[in-house]
C-alpha cells in the first residue's frame, strides 16, 4: 500500500467550500490534489481517520482517488488566508487525494442524470457495500444529503468512489463502544439506490447475504493489515498509535460488532 510523500509546489488554487474546508492546489509531482489538514490542533484525529478509511476501502476494493500524505508550505496559502484557511493549519502534514477534473459530486451528477447516462455506472452495486462499509465504521458522515461520493469518467463508464470519512467511530469517538447507525444516517435511504439498482433493490436478499457472508473476511483483511497502516501515521500528527491500536481492534473487530453489523444491514435494508 502506498501513501507517498508530496509538497506544494505554488500558491493554493482554492478552498472548497465543503466539511473541514480542504484546499485545491498543485503539487512537486505537477499533479493537482485537494489536502485535507487538522486545524492546527493535535493530534491529527480527522487526519488520522481519513488515512485508516482510505486504506480499508482500498482493501474493500471501493474505488478511492489516489492519496499522498502532503506537506503545504505556509507561505502558499497567500490570498487564501481566512478564517477557514491560515497559515497554521499547515504545520502538521496534510491527507491528500488526487483532484480529478472529471469528477463530479454524486448529487450533482444525479441532478443532470438521463437514463442513457444511467446506464453507465459500472460499479453501481457498490452502493450498498459502501453501505455496509459505513455501518462497520460508524461512519456519520455519509448521508442522502450529503453522500460523500464522487462519479468519475472511466473507460469501464461511470465510477462511484468514496471520499471523506472524518466522522468515523461515530463522529471521532473511538473512546467509546460504537453504535449502529440509523437508517437517516445510511446511504441506503437515498433515491440513487431506487434509480440505479431497481425500485425493489431492498428486497434482494440474495445479494445482501453475499455482501454480509463477505464482512468478515474482509474484516479480517482489514485487521491484518492494520499495523502497517497505522505505521504510516506522520510524526507531526501525535497520534498515540500504542492506545489508538487497540482501540481499533476492539471497535472494528470484535465478533459480537461484526455480528450487530450484518444483522443491521439486513434490517436497514427491510425498512427502506
Amino acid at each position: 500500500m502506498n501513501y507517498p510523500q508530496r509538497h506544494s509546489l505554488a500558491p493554493i488554487v482554492r478552498v472548497l467550500d465543503s466539511g473541514t474546508k480542504p484546499v485545491h492546489l498543485i503539487a512537486d509531482d505537477t499533479q493537482e490534489y485537494v489536502a485535507k489538514h487538522n486545524r492546527g490542533r493535535e493530534p491529527c484525529t480527522w487526519l488520522r481517520n481519513e488515512l485508516l478509511a482510505h486504506a480499508y476501502a482500498r482493501i474493500w476494493d471501493l474505488p478511492t482517488l489516489e492519496g499522498a500524505f502532503m506537506r503545504v508550505d505556509p507561505g502558499h496559502v497567500g490570498g487564501q488566508a481566512s478564517t477557514f484557511c491560515q497559515p497554521a493549519y499547515f504545520k502538521h502534514t496534510s491527507f491528500a487525494t488526487r483532484y480529478r477534473r472529471d469528477s463530479t459530486e454524486f448529487n450533482q451528477f444525479l441532478d443532470q442524470l438521463t437514463y442513457h447516462e444511467s446506464k453507465r455506472f459500472h460499479n453501481r452495486q457498490d452502493l450498498l457495500k459502501i453501505a455496509l462499509f459505513d455501518i462497520w465504521l460508524a461512519n456519520e458522515d455519509r448521508t442522502p444529503g450529503n453522500p460523500n461520493l464522487l462519479v468519475t469518467a472511466d473507460e469501464q463508464g461511470h465510477t462511484i468512489r468514496v471520499m471523506d470519512h472524518e466522522h468515523i467511530f461515530n463522529s471521532n469517538g473511538i473512546e467509546r463502544p460504537l453504535s449502529l447507525l440509523t437508517l437517516e444516517d445510511s446511504i441506503l435511504t437515498h433515491p440513487a439506490l431506487r434509480t440505479l439498482l431497481g425500485k425493489e433493490f431492498n428486497k434482494d436478499t440474495g445479494m445482501a447475504t453475499n455482501l454480509v457472508a463477505d464482512l468478515v473476511p474482509l474484516a479480517q483483511a482489514c485487521e491484518q493489515r492494520t499495523d502497517e497502516i497505522l505505521s504510516y501515521l506522520p510524526a507531526d500528527w501525535q497520534v498515540d498509535v500504542a492506545t489508538f491500536t487497540p482501540l481499533v481492534r476492539r471497535r472494528l473487530f470484535a465478533g459480537e460488532w461484526l455480528r450487530d453489523v450484518g444483522q443491521h444491514f439486513h434490517e436497514l435494508l427491510s425498512r427502506c
